[in-house]
């Protein structure tokens, strides 16, 4: 398959804003490979340069080197959205909304309690455990600057989208939810709308995160400790992992 010449989507919504329901639905709608945040386990060039950048080892982020290969991102670690959008000016941009208490609970109860109640704790005998807690703890950081009270988190969110909204032209930007369904993704891409049902909600909680890493910990224990490198293969579909 050939590599696209250009991103041409972004995904702008933080995490658990139905980031999952819109790679899906960009593959279905011939924007594929699409990039999403739960491939970064499958990733190691990306997973190492993401975790030198988040812990302060390197200044710069490859933008081109990492996102050139696919058509779409969605779910980027929150830290790389400004650069990603600094990277591709042209890239139609679409914010994944989500009522505001709903968010900041399923933040709250999937996000966080992996993080603090696994990953941490549990993950760092692993080159892998310790890269990817180590990111999670920076998008966490990036996003509510170490103040996880219900009040700075909704701001924070608040935030976000004001800036996104400010910063992209209107005609570029699409704010969406996955119950909006194909009509305006599709309409705002300027491809057919799809005659099948709009995918099921895609509501992978912090059990399904973790059976992830179980599973390619298993699958791949040389690579989860650094012991030799593992390149995933085939299409970025999420039963392929």
């Amino acid at each position: 398959m050939a590599l696209p010449e250009n991103l041409e989507i972004i995904g702008a919504g933080w995490c658990r804003t139905g980031t999952s329901s819109l790679k899906v639905a960009l593959d279905a709608l011939g924007y594929d490979p699409c990039f999403h945040g739960r491939f970064i386990p499958y990733l190691p060039e990306f997973r190492e340069d993401c975790h030198a950048y988040a812990t302060g080892k390197s200044v710069k982020f490859d933008v081109l080197k990492h996102f050139g290969r696919y058509k779409a991102a969605v779910d980027i670690p929150a830290g790389l959205i400004p650069l990603v959008l600094d990277a591709y000016p042209e890239a139609k941009v679409i914010l994944t909304v989500r009522d505001e208490e709903k968010w900041y609970r399923s933040v709250r109860d999937v996000i966080v309690q992996l993080y603090e109640r696994l990953l941490k704790p549990f993950f760092w005998h692993t080159r892998l455990g310790r890269q990817y807690t180590a990111i999670i703890g920076w998008g966490l950081q990036y996003m509510f600057h170490g103040d996880l009270s219900r009040e700075n988190c909704i701001q924070a969110f608040r935030q976000h989208t004001e800036d996104i909204r400010k910063r992209v032209p209107a005609e570029q930007l699409l704010l969406w939810k996955p119950q909006d369904g194909w009509e305006p993704l599709a309409n705002f891409l300027g491809v057919p709308v799809p005659e099948e049902p709009f995918p099921p909600p895609q509501n992978e909680g912090s059990r399904e995160m973790l059976m992830q890493m179980f599973r390619f910990i298993w699958r791949n224990p040389l690579a989860s400790l650094g012991a030799r490198v593992h390149h995933h293969e085939g299409p970025m579909l999420f039963d392929s992992i």
